[in-house]
């Protein structure tokens, strides 16, 4: 099974007053995930649209467990969840690398 794993850094503009990350860059941090997704796929998204195949977003669900900061390493760990003639669901995890080593 397809996996994508691309890390990335906790950006300042990322993050409110107290240095944590706004939620509302969770969604960005997904689409990096799923563009490197369809890139390990053998194909560039800009490539994909220009063939007709599109994918757009229609149901998005978010669990936090913990509070991402500025400067953090982060993973965007992307996969398939569901894949139908019509449909691509696509299951995303973000962590803090340092999480991950322990």
């Amino acid at each position: 099974m397809l996996i994508s794993e691309i890390k990335t850094i906790v950006r300042y503009a990322e993050t409110d007053r107290m240095g944590i990350a706004h939620h509302s860059n969770y969604p960005i941090w997904f689409e990096i995930g799923r563009t490197d997704f369809i890139r390990q796929a053998g194909i560039s998204y800009s490539e994909m649209e220009r063939k007709g195949l599109l994918l757009p977003l229609i149901e998005l669900k978010c669990t936090f467990k913990d509070s991402v900061t500025y400067e953090d390493h982060i993973t965007i760990l992307t996969r398939i969840k569901e894949l139908t003639y019509s449909r691509l669901v696509l299951y995303y995890e973000i962590y803090k690398d340092a999480e991950k080593e322990k």
